[in-house]
């Protein structure tokens, strides 16, 4: 028998991934662990091993236990270490390739590409708008129309930007081909390679791929599951200069799905103003919040022009037609001088076709029974997490659209369930492609942007059979 055992080191690792929640802002300050029961259960270990976790963390003032209630994130637990200032070389664009390349393949099912499926998209109200225009004699639907866009269709997102609070005239916006274009117009028109950019962690790998591509760094910021992205990391950035422009995606982000509180967005926009630092705000799913928790966008708060908005009809209408736009503010002339030189002119037919379909109100109508359609995957996603997934998996439903964020136990190996889902014909994309340095973490983006049919039903409960598989 040995007498001298070695201690039980499996401590640990429940303290580091206990840090991880607290350091990443999943678990805000003043929010209540789960239980010593509860985390035993979910590492497969003692009692004693947790509670041994927690007192290291609580002797750290990580966290404080109140007798017969439990231990819970104590204020300010995230400042003790300080922040993190060090960017990030980005290394995404590979896997987002592969991953669009197996989106594209039609003998799987996909819940990997955010895309809005035919059957969700309003082709009958296009078509009716398409035959009206070929019908008038005077409508030339083939000639150029050259940058920033067609005025009629200019004047038309002129008022639709008064519906995100931002007040701006029809020279002031910007069309471009899709909402892709408009961010990395916007990033190469305020920063310069070598630049660093404050972004959401995780945050959408379209942000990632246009840093990669431009030769800039990333600072990831901590960003919380309910209200994004970390102010006080950020101003503690912005103060040390640690930061060249705040590119991020505010609304239903992508792929968490939370909405930045008005409040928070006020805020960010003072910070950046004070630091003369610009913010490109990618707002394209806007139209998919419902009406009574829409939120102003953050260039509401502008008053220098130094933030860029851009957005798109993709995610809502026409994601073929490939047609977006950006208000610009000391910008316009910048980005503007590049769709000229880079010969970024837009489908004149396109352009002309959503000018008929907003003006008919065909665009309010469209994106409230939208809405009302995506509204209950979030209820069908839930139930599947309960009943389907590994014990301990975590999902917090988004405030809209169709983009659905799940945190698998701790150890699931998410590149083997990506492989084995595809072997039973069900693709689903790592999550290393929405963080900065690529790294696969546990967490699994779902897209639902198509009517969930017993196919795709098959396909969630192939990821759940998946993930069980692919645990620790």
């Amino acid at each position: 028998m040995d007498r001298n055992p070695k201690p039980d080191k499996r401590w640990h690792t429940v303290n580091a991934w206990l840090l991880r929640q607290i350091d990443s802002g999943e678990w805000p300050s003043g929010m209540q662990l789960p239980s010593v029961r509860e985390l035993a259960r979910l590492f497969d270990s003692s009692i004693a091993t947790v509670q041994r976790a927690l007192a290291e963390l609580e002797a750290n003032a990580y966290v404080q236990a109140t007798p017969r209630v439990g231990y819970f994130v104590a204020k300010g637990a995230a400042a003790v270490q300080g922040f993190d200032l060090a960017s990030v070389t980005v290394n995404v664009n590979h896997a987002v390739v592969a991953m669009l390349a197996q989106a594209a393949s039609n003998t799987h099912l996909s819940l990997s590409s955010a895309v809005l499926h035919d059957e969700l998209t309003p082709q009958v109200l296009l078509n009716k708008c398409l035959a009206s225009l070929a019908a008038k004699a005077d409508q030339p639907l083939a000639g150029l129309v050259a940058p920033p866009g067609l005025a009629s269709l200019r004047r038309r997102l002129a008022g639709l930007m008064l519906q995100r609070g931002v007040a701006c005239g029809p020279d002031e916006v910007l069309v471009t081909s899709g909402d892709t274009i408009a961010l990395e117009l916007a990033l190469e028109a305020v920063a310069r390679p070598g630049a660093t950019v404050a972004i959401e962690t995780p945050t959408y790998y379209g942000i990632l791929q246009t840093i990669e591509r431009l030769g800039m760094r990333a600072l990831p910021i901590r960003t919380h599951a309910d209200s994004g992205m970390d102010l006080d990391h950020l101003e503690w950035a912005l103060k040390r200069g640690k930061v060249n422009v705040v590119f991020l995606n505010p609304t239903l982000q992508n792929p968490r799905g939370f909405i930045m509180p008005d409040a928070a967005r006020a805020r960010l926009s003072q910070l950046a103003q004070a630091a003369d630092v610009p913010i490109i705000e990618d707002d394209i799913f806007f139209d998919l919040v419902d009406e009574a928790q829409r939120p102003k966008a953050i260039k509401h708060y502008d008053e220098t022009g130094q933030t860029i908005y851009c957005s798109s009809f993709s995610k809502t209408v026409a994601p073929g037609y490939r047609v977006g736009w950006c208000v610009a503010g000391r910008y316009r002339d910048a980005i503007l001088a590049q769709l000229f030189s880079r010969n970024l002119a837009v489908s004149s037919l396109a352009q002309r076709v959503l000018d008929e379909f907003i003006g008919r109100g065909y665009m309010e109508e469209h994106c409230a029974k939208l809405r009302g359609r995506l509204a209950a995957q979030a209820g069908v996603m839930e139930t599947l997490v309960r009943s389907a997934f590994p014990p301990g998996t975590r999902y917090v439903a988004p405030q809209g659209g169709f983009i659905h964020w799940i945190e698998l136990p701790e150890g699931t190996d998410v590149v083997a369930l990506q492989r084995l889902a595809a072997e039973r014909g069900c693709n689903v994309g790592a999550s290393g492609m929405f963080f900065a340095d690529g790294k696969c973490g546990t967490g699994l983006r779902v897209c639902l942007g198509r009517v969930i049919t017993p196919e795709v039903m098959g396909g969630l409960r192939v990821l759940a059979e998946c993930a069980a598989l692919s645990g620790a």
